[in-house]
């Protein structure tokens, strides 16, 4: 759960005077309706619509507002797909040339922030969560997405064509990404402990 990057766009929305709360959701990207809410993101109430703000959900972030009022959302080359049962809303997302990938299912319910702690404790601790057993680093700009997912370095360009698709083989390669694609200066220790886990858990 990208807790932290949602509850500063919250703090930020909140400051400059908009109506805005913070909700829990499942994340749906495996297809198991049993996942646990771990998901940090934000209702906006603008204009009488109301919003999804997502700003941490790696590489499948939206790059702009999902309008939950209705039943489709297109946001530039993505198309998203709404649900709403109740207090439950269910995004699908659907890219170019891809099958639809379900988002998650947001919670509309009102939730305290004890109730992200206990989220985040989840995710950065429970032996199953993702976050524990998989390196995921992220980053969107205007033109491209970029991932880095264990060993795996991915590109996709502003239409969602995947231009790059190539190994992480060493650490130094990791630490050559991490530093210069995504501005990130974690200490060179840091990441030749989790290049270590990630190629143990590849040759398990």
């Amino acid at each position: 759960m990208k807790s932290t990057d949602n509850k500063i766009a919250y703090l930020a929305l909140k400051h400059l005077g908009f109506e805005v709360r913070s909700v829990l959701a499942r994340v749906m990207l495996n297809g198991r309706p049993t996942n646990p809410r771990t998901h940090r993101m934000n209702v906006l109430d603008l204009d009488g619509e109301i919003y999804l703000v997502d700003v941490g959900f790696g590489d499948k972030t939206p790059r702009g507002l999902v309008n939950i009022n209705r039943s489709t959302c297109t946001i530039g080359q993505d198309n998203y797909q709404i649900t709403r049962n109740g207090e439950v809303v269910t995004v699908v997302l659907h890219e170019p040339d891809q099958p639809p990938l379900t988002l998650y299912e947001v919670e509309l319910y009102d939730v305290v922030e004890a109730d992200f702690d206990v989220a985040h404790f989840y995710s950065h601790q429970h032996p199953d969560a993702v976050f524990v057993n998989n390196l995921v680093v992220s980053l969107i700009t205007g033109s491209h997405r970029y991932l880095i997912r264990n060993q795996q370095f991915l590109v996709w360009d502003a239409a969602g064509h995947l231009i790059t698709d190539k190994s992480i083989d060493s650490v130094e390669a990791l630490t050559q990404l991490v530093y210069e694609v995504f501005l990130l200066q974690p200490p060179k220790a840091v990441l030749e402990t989790v290049f270590a886990k990630v190629a143990a858990n590849a040759a398990a």
